[in-house]
């Protein structure tokens, strides 16, 4: 019989669906972190619907956090062209992070 071997890449996607399905199982309100990378949008298209086929839809609040100021009108339309593609809830939270980015680091 030949033996099964997963390369790399199918590694790393295996351990991330385990550790998605374990978030979900464990707490009562597990949230995904969107920034609109390349990062946040591969677990939220690729990752998150892979672990939960057959629910049809990612069980996990899309957490969609800005640092800056000024949020794009492509970024916000890209969001919401994701989580309608992938069926997700959205909860969308936005703060000027430059009071917390000047503080961090002092010492008191």
């Amino acid at each position: 019989m030949k033996k099964y071997y997963l390369n790399y890449l199918d590694e790393l996607e295996s351990e991330a669906i385990f550790i998605l399905r374990e978030v979900w199982a464990q707490f009562q309100n597990p949230v995904l972190l969107f920034s609109g990378g390349k990062d946040s949008i591969t677990m939220v298209a690729h990752l998150s619907t892979q672990s939960f086929l057959a629910l049809q839809k990612s069980p996990f609040t899309l957490l969609h956090m800005s640092i800056l100021d000024i949020i794009s009108q492509k970024r916000l339309q890209f969001r919401d062209e994701l989580v309608g593609k992938y069926n997700v809830q959205v909860d969308l939270i936005v703060g000027s992070g430059s009071e917390n980015l000047s503080t961090r680091g002092s010492a008191s």
